[in-house]
């Protein structure tokens, strides 16, 4: 009587290569606009990964090519302030090797630093002021909000007024003060009250008008 073979377990002809994916940021934490680089790295069993890595951020992906030593570096987008996870998934040229994603890394973003520019033109007597406030963030970003104008004129606030920026300039002229300008001292105090990416500034502008006497 002929026996029956028994079959065993099948394997395949050659198991997939598994495969590791870091990634590392330049920068942990940085300001609204602030460049930040995200490089990543693949090994496997074989050697340096071969492929791509899709990059995430808060789920965002982008894709770039690995380069022969198995890593990959981008540019990160601008984000805005708060928490944010980044991710690198690797995706291998080889069908038998294994993808793999990288643990999350945090990358916090907090608010820039803001600069004015104040000058105020119609400094001459019986000539009406207007005061021209320009705001730019570290990094190249563009702030917007409100902005508060209090001039003083021989210690004495003689005008209060306020504005919007837009594109980083405050929309339309704000005359300060109403009629002509008076001999004597000009104290100007611009506030900037910041926005969800840029911090609040202040700015002072003294000038004189006409002599001492």
């Amino acid at each position: 009587m002929a026996l029956a073979a028994v079959a065993g377990p099948v394997r395949p002809a050659s198991a997939a290569v598994p495969s590791t994916t870091t990634v590392v940021l330049s920068a942990v934490q940085s300001a609204y606009g602030e460049p930040v680089t995200a490089s990543a790295a693949v090994t496997t069993a074989a050697g340096p990964g071969e492929g791509d890595v899709v990059f995430s951020v808060d789920g965002v992906a982008f894709k770039a090519s690995l380069g022969a030593s198995g890593t990959a570096s981008v540019v990160l987008p601008r984000a805005v302030a708060g928490a944010h996870a980044v991710q690198a998934t690797f995706i291998p040229q080889d069908p038998l090797h294994e993808g793999s994603a990288s643990p999350v890394a945090g990358w916090q973003v907090v608010r820039v630093r803001t600069r004015l520019r104040v000058d105020v033109t119609g400094r001459r007597l019986r000539n009406p002021m207007v005061v021209h406030v320009r705001a730019a963030g570290d990094h190249g970003t563009t702030p917007t909000g409100s902005v508060r104008i209090v001039v003083r004129h021989s210690g004495r606030r003689v005008r209060v007024g306020n504005g919007t920026l837009e594109g980083g300039t405050v929309r339309g002229q704000v005359p300060l003060p109403k009629g002509p300008s008076r001999r004597g001292g000009y104290h100007v105090r611009v506030t900037y009250r910041g926005d969800a990416d840029h911090l609040p500034a202040p700015r002072t502008l003294r000038f004189r008008i006409g002599g001492r006497g």
